[in-house]
């Protein structure tokens, strides 16, 4: 009796020692109301990075339908920190989205001002300052296609994201604005004031590791140095803008640095290579239905067969060029592929005619 007893015990240590610890306090999960806030903080901000990264793909309607989704149910639950910032992250989905396809930038800016409305009474400095920014790049996004002039609302609009991404300690985002600052000095023709901002917005975002805004920034300082001239320095710049969006999968921008890279190839005499480019441009611009890429792509090709004497394959361009051109409604894009359509027309009337 004695020995079964011994037994017992012991089967019954060694299923003790096998048996599944109690959870940890820190693995429960609780259905308290802030448990449940922070749950919804944190779906909401998973879902958030899931729509950034369908956008850096490219995949706009993707990331928007994540969003639109998202920010339904977050409106159904009562969750008005959540709302805010899918509004805002909705907002500049639609802003960039907006700047390629001309389509849906009044729904942005009412939610971007609806988002920026929020977070102000909520205090939340990072939500309005991104909803700031989205409305300022709508502002941009407008004037530019409509070839305006003076770009002070937009810099209005980067400034104030600016003071508000610093005053809630985000280094990434003041690097951010302070680029899109420089670009509206650019865009009034002032390099001179543009200039200095994306060097600094450079050398922020390279002390923090921020890979998209030091793309961004090295893109348009290389377009100042073609612009002095300096077309080794310009290609270098922009060989690097390529390298750096390509190693972050930044698809959707990878097809204007590379038309970057081939005008300067084509500059340089390059024109083996300048075709290379153009065409892997065209491939990407394609894949993502980008056409402003495949404007700047076709415009390329075109010159590139223009130089090289193939002068049927350079109409061609020159013609699905401004086709494009008139979709997107840009009048200056039109005008400048028909015009370069013409000049080969004339030359193939010339050969044709034997004069």
């Amino acid at each position: 009796m004695l020995r079964i007893a011994t037994v017992a015990l012991v089967l019954l240590s060694a299923c003790a020692a096998h048996a599944p610890t109690a959870p940890s306090p820190s693995g429960e999960i609780l259905a308290t109301p802030p448990a449940l806030a922070e749950a919804r903080a944190s779906w909401v901000a998973s879902t958030v990075r899931l729509a950034r990264t369908e956008m850096m793909q490219g995949r706009f309607e993707r990331a928007r339908t994540l969003l639109e989704s998202a920010l339904d149910r977050a409106a159904a639950e009562g969750d008005s920190p959540g709302k805010a910032r899918l509004q805002a992250e909705l907002g500049l989905v639609l802003s960039e989205e907006s700047f390629y396809t001309r389509t849906d930038a009044e729904r942005g800016v009412q939610l971007a001002q609806a988002a920026q409305a929020s977070a102000r009474s909520q205090g939340a400095l990072d939500v309005e300052a991104r909803a700031v920014h989205a409305e300022g790049f709508l502002r941009y996004g407008e004037l530019l296609w409509a070839e305006g002039k003076d770009f002070h609302v937009p810099r209005e609009r980067f400034a104030r994201a600016r003071d508000l991404f610093r005053e809630a300690g985000d280094a990434s985002g003041v690097a951010q604005e302070t680029f899109f600052l420089g670009l509206t000095e650019e865009q009034e023709g002032k390099p001179e004031r543009a200039e200095p901002l994306y060097v600094e917005a450079r050398q922020r975002a390279e002390e923090i590791g921020d890979r998209s805004t030091q793309a961004y920034a090295l893109r348009h300082l290389g377009g100042l140095a073609e612009s002095r001239g300096d077309l080794d320095q310009a290609l270098a710049l922009q060989r690097r803008c390529l390298a750096l969006r390509e190693e972050i999968g930044q698809v959707r921008l990878v097809p204007f640095a590379l038309i970057a890279v081939g005008d300067l190839e084509k500059k340089k005499g390059a024109l083996a290579d300048a075709r290379a480019t153009y065409a892997r441009a065209l491939t990407l611009a394609e894949e993502l239905d980008s056409a402003p890429a495949r404007f700047w792509s076709r415009f390329g090709l075109g010159a590139v067969d223009e130089a090289e004497g193939h002068l049927g394959p350079a109409l061609e361009n020159y013609q699905v060029a401004k086709q494009t051109a008139e979709q997107l409604r840009s009048k200056s894009w039109a005008e400048e592929s028909a015009s370069a359509a013409e000049k080969v027309r004339l030359r193939l009337g010339t050969a044709q005619g034997g004069g």
